[in-house]
């Protein structure tokens, strides 16, 4: 905060002369700056580049004349050919080594104990025709290359200083006869305006940026004027309206109350509706559920009835002949088959209804509590469909299952189940109807830590007006036939806030509804936790 207070202090105090001052010397130097380090690397790449080829071209030259000397063995000969190359001041070393002994030649170093660095060595081979004789080591040291690095540096740097000084002052020169002195004339109109003084019209011949700018006050000044005179008008009516204004809002306030009231109240109303119909919407879907497997358990317990009642009837008919003492060997043996056949029925047909039991057993304990287990996807749904299926019986429609069986889900099967349930309703009542025959298909695959699960069928479809509204509570298409237009909304309230999920719904006219379920593997929250949307 220090330095935004300094900053807009400093800003306050600065005047338009010195702002045009600090922006001609900045925009100057500025690129100036910049290009310093460009233009230095570009001196020094240069001159690195021409060392290092005169490095490479002595090293060579070097190898040249040496040759003879070498294969001579004279090595006076060779020093005073290298003293060729040792002219050059950039040159420390020069060092030959006689080959494949590797012993030393010729050595001259008595400039490099006086020379900084750094030092760069280039080596070349020494051939006396096509053999190598010898080699040659040729170091160079950069103090020259700095030197003139630095003095190329200075005249470039003292050129563009004066080049720069130049330029400011005649910048300025211009700035103030073209800029400076009209901006104070204008400024000097601009405070007899913010004065008040709007007699006078302002006069500025120039047809220049500056020109129009005062035409522009001129056009303000005349502007103002008519304001001013308006506005005398709009305060006297506003002195008028202010008097009123005030009871105005607070009666609007206390309709606003009032309203926010009776939408609190009406919420609450609709919110316990809701929760109440969804209660007697689960209770009707366990009734029906219990309808379909009483009817199911009709069959073989009446075929069981029947027969136990042939098998009494056998049972009296084979006591009376005991006692009269006329039973026959061929009576016991027509009773034992009966015995045994009527067995096989019993058997089976209890077998068949402690399994629907068994089943029915497993969903109402999940469908009325919200216990949270670790379960098999295909088993659960598969279960759920053998009970369906007892009411599907009736109709033309089916019902078809491609689940996995390794998916396994930590979740709640109870709510599941009633969304599977709601699903297989919905269609039947809603997208089968009236249809001589219908397919329903539920699919389900892992995406990661979710399932996926699709479950569609081909009837009559959701027509785009419907399918905006096919989660919205109390909405439904069979008002008034037995509808309550909550089967999805549950749906949807089970799938997003217990189950964790998302549902969406997908349809066309005349080529059925899909619908998408993404629910985690995991489901969210504690286990065993109870949740209070299938508690209401």
């Amino acid at each position: 905060m220090q330095f935004q207070d300094f900053l807009s202090a400093v800003r306050g105090r600065l005047t338009l002369r010195l702002a045009i001052i600090l922006a001609v010397v900045f925009g100057l130097l500025a690129p100036f700056v910049i290009l310093i380090p460009y233009y230095q690397i570009s001196i020094e790449s240069a001159a690195r580049e021409r060392t290092t080829a005169d490095h490479q071209r002595l090293a060579d030259i070097l190898a040249v004349i040496l040759s003879e000397p070498l294969w001579q063995i004279t090595p006076e000969i060779a020093k005073v050919s290298s003293e060729v190359v040792y002219s050059d001041p950039r040159v420390a070393e020069i060092r030959v080594v006689t080959l494949p002994d590797h012993k030393e030649f010729i050595r001259n170093d008595t400039r490099r104990k006086l020379q900084e660095g750094p030092f760069k060595v280039e080596k070349r081979k020494i051939k006396h025709g096509e053999q190598v004789i010898g080699e040659v080591e040729l170091t160079l040291a950069e103090d020259i290359l700095r030197e003139t690095l630095a003095s190329e540096f200075k005249r470039y740097a003292s050129s563009a200083f004066v080049s720069l000084i130049v330029a400011v002052v005649f910048i300025l020169l211009v700035l103030q006869w073209r800029l400076v002195q009209p901006i104070k004339l204008l400024m000097t109109e601009s405070d007899r305006l913010a004065n008040g003084q709007l007699n006078e019209p302002i006069s500025f011949k120039r047809e220049d940026e500056l020109g129009h700018l005062a035409l522009s006050l001129e056009a303000t000044r005349q502007a103002l004027q008519r304001s001013f005179s308006e506005l005398e008008v709009k305060n006297q009516q506003l002195l008028e309206y202010s008097g009123t204004l005030e009871s105005k809002v607070r009666q609007r306030t206390q309709e606003l109350e009032t309203l926010n009231l009776t939408l609190e109240t009406a919420l609450n109303n609709v919110n316990n509706a809701q929760n109440e119909l969804a209660r007697v919407e689960r209770m009707a879907a366990l009734g029906s559920m219990v309808a379909g497997v009483a009817h199911e358990l009709n069959t073989p317990l009446g075929n069981c009835l029947l027969v136990a009642s042939t098998l009494e009837e056998e049972t009296k008919q084979l006591t009376r002949m005991m006692d009269a003492g006329a039973m026959r060997k061929s009576d016991l043996t027509r009773y034992a088959n009966t015995a045994n056949e009527s067995t096989k029925l019993l058997l089976r047909g209890l077998q068949h209804a402690a399994r629907l039991v068994g089943d029915f057993k497993q969903v109402a304990v999940d469908q009325s509590s919200a216990q949270r287990r670790q379960f098999g996807l295909l088993i659960t749904l598969q279960e759920l469909a053998a009970l369906l299926n007892s009411s599907l019986r009736k109709t033309p429609f089916t019902l078809e299952l491609d689940i996995p069986a390794d998916i396994q889900l930590d979740s709640y099967p109870g709510p599941l189940g009633q969304v599977f349930t709601n699903l297989v309703n919905n269609a039947v009542n809603h997208g089968l109807d009236g249809l001589p025959e219908g397919r329903m298909y539920c699919t389900a695959h892992r995406q990661g830590d979710h399932v996926l699960i699709v479950f569609e069928d081909n009837g009559k479809g959701i027509a785009p007006e419907v399918i905006k509204r096919v989660f919205e509570p109390f909405f439904t298409t069979k008002f008034g036939q037995g509808g309550s237009g909550l089967g999805l909304s549950i749906t949807f309230n089970i799938v997003s806030n217990v189950l964790g999920g998302e549902i969406r719904v997908s349809s066309e006219p005349a080529k059925g509804a899909r619908f998408e379920i993404s629910i985690p593997l995991v489901a969210p929250g504690q286990a065993n936790s109870a949740n209070p949307l299938l508690n209401n």
